[in-house]
C-alpha cells in the first residue's frame, strides 16, 4: 500500500513592520525603545566628551545640551525623540524607588539625624519640583515657538514672501 505524503505550504513571514502596524501599540512601543536609544546615544557621547576633557560637569548635562543644541538648530526633530521622552517621564516615579531603598538600609542614620535629612530632603524636592516645572513650562514654550515657526516656513512662498490666503 503506497504512503501518500502531503507536504504543508510553508507559511511566508510578513515582514515586520507590516505586522507592527498591524498592532499599533506594538508599532508604539517600537518607536520609543528606538527613541530611548538615541537618547541613550546622546548620553554616552556627553560621558565620553566629560571623560576625554575631563568637564568637571556630568555626562549627562553634557548629552541634554548637545541634544537641546542639535533640536535648536535643526539636526534633530523632535518627533525623533517625542515617544522616547513621553516614556520616560511618565515612569518618572520609577527613578525615586532607589531613595527610599538607601532611606532603609541606613535606618540608623534616619533615626539619629531624621530631622536633618527631612529638612535637606524637602528643600531638596521643594527645589526639584520648581526647576523641572520651570522648565517643562519653557520646554513648551520653545516647542509652540519651534511649531509655529515651522507653520510660518510652510505659509511662505518660495521667495520668502507670504502667500495670499484668502485676499
Amino acid at each position: 500500500m503506497p504512503v501518500n505524503f502531503k507536504i504543508a505550504p510553508i507559511p511566508q513571514i510578513q515582514p515586520v513592520m507590516s505586522s507592527l502596524s498591524q498592532h499599533p501599540k506594538m508599532l508604539h512601543f517600537a518607536q520609543a525603545l528606538a527613541q530611548l536609544g538615541l537618547l541613550f546615544m546622546i548620553w554616552l557621547i556627553g560621558t565620553a566628551i566629560q571623560k576625554w576633557l575631563q568637564l568637571p560637569i556630568s555626562g549627562g548635562v553634557i548629552g541634554l545640551l548637545l541634544l537641546l543644541a542639535a533640536l535648536l538648530l535643526g539636526v534633530f526633530k523632535l518627533q525623533w525623540i517625542k515617544r522616547g521622552t513621553d516614556l520616560i517621564l511618565a515612569e518618572l516615579m520609577l527613578f525615586f524607588i532607589p531613595c527610599l531603598v538607601g532611606l532603609i538600609k541606613y535606618q540608623h542614620l534616619f533615626v539619629t539625624q531624621g530631622w536633618q535629612l527631612i529638612v535637606s530632603v524637602v528643600t531638596g524636592t521643594v527645589c526639584v519640583m520648581a526647576v523641572t516645572a520651570y522648565a517643562v513650562h519653557l520646554g513648551f514654550k520653545l516647542e509652540a515657538r519651534l511649531k509655529q515657526n515651522s507653520q510660518g516656513r510652510k505659509n511662505r512662498h518660495p521667495s520668502g514672501s507670504k502667500m495670499a490666503q484668502g485676499e
